[in-house]
């Protein structure tokens, strides 16, 4: 165990105050706060290193065995139930653009982009919640539920949009968070040399909800109303126990300082504002080019589960070669997708091309966070993976909170005078899409400038030279 252990420092993903339990529990309390390199040099504050080996004998292996995928493929369904709403909203906004008394109200696009911004962008705040009190980990995922079904119950009696905002957009958003934010340590202990590939089936949950869900939103939508429907789905949702005490870790947030990281999360930022867009429109688009219901939710479906295929090769080639790369590779494909292939999809097969393409290179680029995480973690040594990936997504969360007023206000200047779909009323939208697509991947250039000029920033070291714990 004791290559494991400096396997595990190496990577500061994996503790060493480890407990077994009987329900879904945190491998360690440390691995999200980097204590691995405590349990490499034999300190935890009460615990001996020959007490850590023994304890570390008793617990499933980490990236390989029974225990580690089943815990995926838990993950993998949380996924699926808790972002399959939100990433089906297409279909909502297909329903709700035809009410009788919300369709002549405005902002039904930011209903979609509150929720899917506010589940991301209060990432960093919930994390750091959740690394500094880590026994509270599933007492958080369980409020967490209950505040997400409270959005959809409520928004089920809602009159207005600006409701729906509040309770299906807001409310939603950070119950899902709360729910979902604790698996990201989870996976962290679990994984540590197959993180980019772990992490991507993880997220791929999505793109695979997103392809059937949305039929089954349009169907439930045009059957029942949107009423029934959002009380059904409360019911769907999975449940999570309640935890035991435990111990508290210090906070590390000296990536803040790496201008490495700040350069990958300016273009996430940016990807952000303008990923969204099909998300919400390409149904629309869809119908408004003349195609059917069905097609139309079809080119949704199709969109995201091609996400999930997107996610799980980007997360492959992230854990093989540098991030620049995937990031230049993803930057490439995608632009050009968006500008070639949607900007002149008036006709099935080109709807569908810009489908599949767009969901495989800007679908995947969440599975680039990780690369990014540990690209930033060479030059800040005690960073953590998990609250670097939170901030990630807390960019791409304020982003999308942006897209919604800001898609709105566009869609409303009307057509422009250009051929292909750039003439439709959906034309400056492929425009602000390709253009964010191109330059959020920014962060490419961190490899030509600024990680060579990024100081090594390495955990404080006590008066007797040895790594101060990170344990209180």
């Amino acid at each position: 165990m004791a290559a494991v252990a400096n396997e595990a420092a190496s990577n500061g993903s994996v503790g060493h105050c480890r407990r077994k339990d009987s329900t879904l529990q945190s491998r360690s309390y440390g691995a999200a706060n980097g204590t691995a390199n405590g349990a490499a040099n034999g300190h935890l504050t009460g615990t001996s290193g020959s007490d850590t080996s023994d304890e570390d004998l008793s617990l499933p292996p980490a990236d390989h065995g029974t225990a580690a995928w089943l815990f995926l493929a838990g993950c993998f369904w949380l996924e699926f139930f808790v972002w399959g709403l939100p990433f089906s909203f297409g279909a909502f906004e297909k329903y709700y653009s035809n009410h009788v008394k919300l369709s002549s109200e405005k902002g039904i696009a930011a209903i979609g982009t509150t929720c899917m911004g506010f589940a991301y962008f209060i990432g960093p705040f919930t994390l750091a919640i959740l690394q500094r009190w880590p026994s509270q980990r599933r007492r958080i995922s369980l409020l967490g539920l209950v505040v997400l079904l409270a959005g959809l119950i409520i928004a089920s009696f809602a009159t207005h949009v600006i409701h729906l905002v509040f309770t299906q957009g807001l409310l939603y958003g950070i119950g899902s968070a709360l729910l979902y934010n604790p698996f990201l340590f989870y996976m962290d202990e679990w994984f540590i040399k197959r993180k980019g590939l772990a992490y991507s089936i993880f997220w791929a949950g999505t793109g695979f909800s997103g392809a059937a869900i949305p039929f089954l939103m349009d169907w439930a939508l045009n059957t029942y109303g949107f009423r029934v429907t959002l009380r059904a789905w409360a019911f769907v949702l999975p449940r999570r126990p309640l935890p035991a005490n435990g111990v508290t870790l210090r906070i590390n947030y000296d990536f803040l300082r790496n201008p490495l990281f700040w350069a990958f999360q300016f273009g996430n930022i940016i990807e952000g504002l303008g990923y969204f867009v099909p998300q919400v429109y390409l149904t629309s688009f869809a119908k408004s080019i003349g195609f059917s219901d069905v097609t139309a939710i079809a080119s949704l479906s199709v969109l995201n589960a091609f996400s999930a295929v997107g996610l799980i090769a980007i997360g492959f080639l992230v854990d093989r070669y540098h991030i620049s790369t995937v990031l230049l590779l993803s930057a490439v494909t995608s632009t050009f997708c968006v500008f070639v292939l949607w900007g002149f999809a008036l006709n099935l097969t080109v709807l569908f091309a810009f489908a599949i393409t767009f969901g495989i290179f800007a679908g995947g680029y969440v599975a680039c966070w990780t690369g990014c995480a540990l690209e930033v973690k060479k030059t800040t040594t005690n960073a953590d993976i998990a609250t670097m990936v939170g901030f990630m997504a807390a960019g791409r969360g304020f982003g999308c909170v942006f897209c919604g007023p800001m898609s709105e206000f566009l869609l409303g200047l009307g057509a422009l005078n250009a051929s292909g779909a750039y003439g439709t009323k959906y034309g400056i939208l492929i425009i602000l899409t390709g253009v964010t697509s191109l330059m959020g991947r920014f962060g490419l250039f961190g490899r030509f400038g600024l990680q060579a000029g990024s100081p090594v920033i390495k955990q404080p070291e006590t008066a007797a030279g040895e790594h101060e714990p990170l344990l209180r």
